[in-house]
């Protein structure tokens, strides 16, 4: 099948998508947030103010279900970058889905050989 322009620059720019993603082994899908509460003793300096904070990061499970993992200071910014490698990755899995179905559509795509399973 004879590459065009075309083909050649989104082959390109797929394979720049593919290296420019950080390593899969930090992908934390999720949201991290701090909650602020009052503890209810008398006297606290947060019956008064913003509260107590407490760093979480939460993630949607099957079933609708939430999960919530308190997080101790030292490590909220760490599971922030985590989280943003995972949205890093969605969006690149977007962009080269977007980029694989114009193959498809140009019938760029040959067809393979099933593969036999083990």
């Amino acid at each position: 099948m004879k590459a065009t322009g075309s083909r050649i620059r989104l082959e390109r720019l797929r394979r720049k998508i593919s290296a420019s993603l950080p390593a899969p082994d930090t992908i934390l899908r999720g949201s991290v947030f701090i909650r602020r509460r009052r503890c209810g003793v008398a006297g606290c300096r947060c019956a008064k103010g913003k509260g107590h904070a407490t760093a979480y990061l939460a993630a949607s499970m099957p079933g609708g279900r939430t999960q919530q993992i308190s997080l101790p200071q030292e490590l909220v910014d760490e599971a922030r970058r985590w989280v943003e490698v995972y949205r890093r990755w969605w969006r690149a899995v977007e962009r080269i889905s977007a980029i694989n179905r114009e193959f498809f559509r140009k019938r760029w795509i040959e067809p393979r050989a099933p593969r036999k399973k083990a």
